[in-house]
């Protein structure tokens, strides 16, 4: 009997452990991968939002054209989600919590700055890879915030700032300085960017103002603009509001005192502005989709390879940041590929330490999750009416700037 009972046991353990063994290697080869999509696609943002869904589908075309993602067990194709926040926290996390509902390996998207902080402590309670396809808020890189498993292909608007900064002075030679911020976290923190530039190059802030997002009436600030006397004017508002601003600023007569300096543009935006408003306007662009001023002539010819790509495919050049979600995605691919698994943490900690193929060249991570890239934004100038070549052909590349230079110091982010 107890011959036959040590061999009932046996047997016992080696079924469980048969079973254990069945359901682990299942749980370890999916045969699909799943990314969401989550962005503000109702609301000022919208239009810049819908450019980001477009890329971010493309990314996904292509690695399905290929058959899928390459992993230890094979092909796995990759099945997408797409879902809008509507620029609401609320309404992006219960979002958020949905697409972990249906599986989701990794998400990207988003366009409202606050956005990623909130998705940030989601994805501390539910390990998801998060790259999100925008500039973050800076609070989310500091130390002992970001989750192992968020990161950025940008920067935070720490950055945006500081470029402006440097490309006023240095570039420009325009060392008078009005700033006009967006009244939350995103023109504050350009102007924490701005005000560190000012002191590196030797400029100074002669006028500061701050409006709420959705504002309709800039004359006010504009007229303190005028009064001031400044050599640039700097304004940090983004999607509709930086149209209403700018063609206001034309109207009033400040281009014809003063440069006009945008911290940052898109496609989108520069389409809504009036031609007189956008020629001699120079802004910010995380991506251009031509970059054929550019001295570096690989990188730009990588540019206008998935400049036709998406073209083709959309019947408009790609955006900047719609470009975003497509190079985040990317990583993703990449990262996951060479994890080999679709564990969230492991494939974490490969994005920690590897560099990556994007579309405009090589990025790797910082310490607090920020990218760092040879060629991180672009310096735009917008051309006339009579330079354009196309309905989309609006503005010039004067310059770029990169490195590990343009992002806060480790030890201003806590580390």
């Amino acid at each position: 009997m107890k011959r036959i009972l040590v061999l009932v046991f046996a047997l016992l353990l080696v079924f469980s452990f048969s079973v254990t063994s069945l359901f682990a290697d299942k749980e370890e080869k999916p045969d699909v991968f799943k990314i969401g999509f989550l962005s503000s696609l109702s609301g000022t943002f919208a239009g810049v939002a819908e450019t980001q869904k477009k890329a971010f589908i493309l990314a996904v075309e292509e690695v399905n054209a290929k058959g899928g993602l390459d992993m230890p067990w094979g092909k796995v194709p990759v099945e997408y989600i797409v879902k809008d926040d509507e620029a609401k926290l609320d309404i992006g996390v219960r979002r958020f919590r949905e697409m972990v509902g249906d599986g989701i390996h990794a998400l990207t998207g988003g366009i409202w700055n606050p956005m990623s902080a909130a998705l940030n402590e989601e994805c501390k309670i539910t390990p998801v890879i998060y790259i999100p396809g925008y500039v973050p808020a800076k609070d989310m890189n500091m130390k002992g915030n970001p989750s192992q498993c968020t990161f950025t292909p940008t920067f935070t608007p720490w950055s945006i700032g500081y470029i402006s900064g440097e490309a006023c002075i240095n570039t420009l030679n325009k060392k008078k300085i009005f700033y006009l911020a967006r009244a939350d976290s995103w023109g504050t923190t350009i102007y924490e960017g701005l005000q560190a530039a000012v002191k590196e190059f030797g400029g100074e802030i002669v006028g500061y103002a701050e409006l709420p997002q959705g504002t309709v009436d800039y004359t006010a600030v504009l007229n303190k603009v005028l009064s001031v006397k400044p050599d640039v004017f700097i304004t940090s508002m983004f999607g509709g509001d930086a149209i209403a601003n700018l063609k206001q600023a034309y109207d009033l007569g400040v281009y014809d005192k003063m440069t006009v300096f945008n911290t940052w543009t898109a496609n989108i935006v520069a389409k809504g502005i009036p031609a007189d408003a956008l020629d001699g306007l120079y802004a910010l662009a995380w991506f251009y989709w031509n970059l054929e001023g550019l001295d570096d002539k690989n990188v730009a010819s990588r540019v206008k390879a998935y400049s036709d790509k998406y073209t083709a495919r959309w019947n408009e050049p790609p955006d900047n940041m719609g470009t975003a979600p497509y190079v985040a995605t990317q990583v993703i691919f990449q990262a996951v590929q060479k994890a080999g698994t679709f564990d969230p943490v492991k494939v974490s900690e490969v994005i920690a330490k590897e560099k990556f193929d994007v579309v405009a060249g090589r990025i790797g991570f910082r310490e607090d999750h920020q990218a760092v890239a040879t060629h991180a934004t672009f310096l735009l100038k917008g051309k006339s009416a009579a330079k354009k070549k196309g309905d989309w052909d609006f503005f010039e590349v004067i310059d770029s700037y990169g490195g590990e230079n343009i992002l806060p110091p480790l030890a201003e982010m806590g580390y």
